[in-house]
């Protein structure tokens, strides 16, 4: 038994680790963008870019195309969201795009990637997801390690 506990509280923290690792990653990147250039551009297109699995479960995403003369020779740039929120239906992906085409938007442009840019920084909510589920299952893993050992 006390195997089998040990095994669950090394996956927890396992899992754990994994959001750690996901969280400091988007907070490196809210850090970066604030420091990219900013250029202006107008809204051309929107659509949703749907990948399905094996098992029919589907990962939908918002992409906003916007049109940037400042950038160079592709001046078409494809946003989507810097933490790849996606939806488990394409409707609420639809909904979720905040601007109308033809609307004149400020663009997050990589300086190092023309091509990475993003309409918002990354999401306050999915950080914070992440912070959180990687601390719960850090604390459940604790528990079981300090039930275990005591």
């Amino acid at each position: 038994m006390k195997l089998l506990l040990l095994a669950l509280a090394l996956v927890l923290c396992g899992g754990g680790v994994f959001l750690f690792v996901l969280f400091v990653q988007h907070l490196r990147l809210r850090l970066a963008m604030a420091r990219w250039p900013r250029v202006r551009g107008i809204v051309r297109e929107h659509r949703v870019h749907s990948q399905r699995n094996r098992h029919g479960a589907g990962h939908h995403r918002p992409i906003v195309s916007v049109e940037c003369s400042a950038v160079g020779r592709k001046p078409l740039l494809h946003c989507d969201s810097p933490t790849r929120l996606g939806f488990a239906t394409a409707e609420p992906a639809r909904s979720s795009i905040r601007n109308t085409i033809g609307e004149s938007v400020e663009v997050y442009v990589d300086p190092k990637n023309a091509q990475r840019a993003f309409l918002w920084l990354p999401e306050i909510p999915a950080q914070l997801l992440l912070a959180l589920g990687s601390l719960f299952l850090l604390a459940v893993s604790a528990g079981i390690l300090n039930g275990i050992l005591a």
